[in-house]
């Protein structure tokens, strides 16, 4: 059985395939009807879906079919379920849809109708080819997941020639004002004066709530402008809720409630335990604004069981002395001297990103890895006082020359080192050394540091040794929701056996 992505390779693990894992390709066969069929096979996450060409979808609010995508850069987020189950004859419809329309409102930090945008070399870009030069009023198409402190990590990001006949805002309600009426997503105003809001508990959603509004463009429109043009207003979720006994498999930004056996993703708690499989890290990793994919079990609405929960990007995670030159206010930091960039999705507990520091003091930053190698910040703290001799890495390994091998630029001598596997067991300098590979995650704790040669010495090692693999078939009758990272190739297939014809 081939493993998920990125499954450990020590002690391996593995989760159970199925049966309608297995029957996943035979709900194709079974939607199809006809002796052939055109079929596109979607990647979502880490699995892929076939699904027939002629598939009904929804297309940023409008029908079409799965065809009409070819073509168009991926990078949309794509939700469906079907309603019967892989064999009873129901095909998904899945939705597909943008998160912002509309200008930059900001460029240092980046903005677009007031939502904070982190593009990254994972970002799928069209119409550009460097974030640093958009200016103010270029108009945007933005598709992404929205993390709960309201900023977007985008995984599409389109430059239009000319701003369309619309807007688009996806986000989390920060300020409501009825008696105006009017309320805020991110730092744009919303006049909602006659608009009836749609799937709210109440007449209007709350502060907390997740929205979504459409509205006609506005020409000359300025940052600091109100949108009061709204068309369509309603309140949903980012990752909405699943069908009890259904499988999920599911991206998303995790939120709060993060206490050793469960964590937000949108409106649902996805519970973990001794038999989840967690993936380029372990549950300390699950930091607020993290992104994760999840698959699983829903034992009701708003629960999923997780069999396995994988970071998306490869965590890195520094610990070290920080003078007030390492920091670079709102744009950097450089624990041990690697630059580690802002994020909208960063938690900065102490302010140090934002601020700078204005002594020398232990600072720890978690963050993640694009495709690049660039490292983006996720969580900043203040650890105490400045302590070269109790120092912490967390990376991929990127050049082995026993005794020594190189995370993110830095040398890591092992001399006097321990070591140990991902599930805890001591192992040898010979075994460790022996099952090391390039790009494995490795944990270094209670190290020593040394600025003059950029080197971290002994301390305690842990090899986790996750690496990626390519996607996997997924379950088309399940409930999915994430990242479309391709839409497929049409292929032909024979609907009434069992035997595909030859892909063209």
């Amino acid at each position: 059985m081939p493993s998920p992505p990125g499954r450990a390779l020590l002690k391996e693990k593995q989760t159970p395939m199925r049966a309608s894992v297995v029957l996943a390709g035979l709900f194709a066969l079974v939607l199809a009807g006809v002796a052939t069929a055109q079929v596109q096979t979607l990647t979502v996450g880490g699995r892929t879906y076939s699904l027939p060409a002629a598939t009904p979808v929804v297309i940023d609010g409008e029908p079409g079919t799965l065809s009409d995508l070819l073509g168009r850069p991926a990078g949309m987020q794509v939700r469906w379920q079907a309603p019967n189950g892989p064999l009873r004859g129901a095909a998904p419809t899945p939705i597909f849809s943008y998160t912002l329309i509309g200008p930059v409102t900001r460029v240092a930090p980046l903005e677009v109708l007031g939502q904070p945008v982190t593009i990254t070399a994972d970002t799928v870009i069209e119409g550009f080819t460097d974030a640093g030069g958009l200016t103010i009023g270029a108009p945007m198409i933005i598709a992404g997941l929205v993390d709960p402190n309201g900023s977007v990590y985008a995984t599409l990001a389109v430059r239009r020639g000319a701003q369309g006949n619309k807007f688009l805002v996806g986000g989390y309600v920060t300020e409501l004002v009825a008696a105006q009426p009017r309320l805020r997503i991110g730092s744009q105003w919303i006049d909602t004066t006659g608009i009836a809001f749609a799937g709210c508990a109440g007449a209007l959603p709350a502060a907390g709530d997740y929205v979504e509004l459409r509205a006609d463009s506005i020409a000359g429109f300025v940052p600091g402008d109100t949108i009061d043009t709204v068309t369509e207003a309603r309140c949903a979720s980012p990752v909405p809720p699943g069908t009890p006994g259904a499988q999920g498999f599911l991206d998303g930004i995790v939120g709060a409630g993060i206490n050793g056996a469960s964590f937000e993703l949108g409106v649902l708690t996805i519970t973990y335990g001794a038999t989840t499989v967690f993936e380029f890290g372990g549950p300390d990793e699950l930091d607020p604004g993290t992104e994760v994919s999840v698959e699983g079990t829903f034992t009701d609405a708003t629960t999923l069981a997780a069999d396995s929960v994988v970071f998306v990007r490869p965590p890195v995670r520094f610990e070290g002395p920080m003078a007030p030159a390492d920091v670079t206010p709102g744009q950097s930091l450089r624990p041990f001297g690697v630059t580690v960039n802002y994020s909208a999705q960063v938690r900065d507990d102490d302010g140090i990103l934002a601020d700078g520091l204005t002594a020398p003091g232990q600072v720890q930053v978690r963050g993640w890895l694009d495709r690049n190698g660039t490292a983006f910040a996720a969580r900043v703290r203040e650890r105490g006082a400045p302590d070269p001799s109790d120092v912490a890495l967390r990376g991929p390994v990127a050049a082995v020359g026993r005794p020594r091998f190189t995370v993110q630029g830095l040398a890591i001598d092992t001399t006097t080192a321990t070591f140990s596997d991902a599930d805890g067991d001591a192992m040898t300098a010979d075994q460790f050394f022996a099952a090391l590979r390039l790009n494995h995650v490795i944990d270094l704790g209670a190290a020593s540091w040394n600025a003059s040669t950029r080197t971290l010495s002994g301390g305690a090692i842990t090899l986790l040794g996750f690496e990626h693999t390519q996607p996997i078939p997924g379950d088309p009758g399940a409930f999915v929701s994430g990242t479309a990272r391709s839409y497929g190739a049409r292929d032909l297939i024979f609907a009434a056996g069992f035997e595909p014809a030859p892909l063209r």
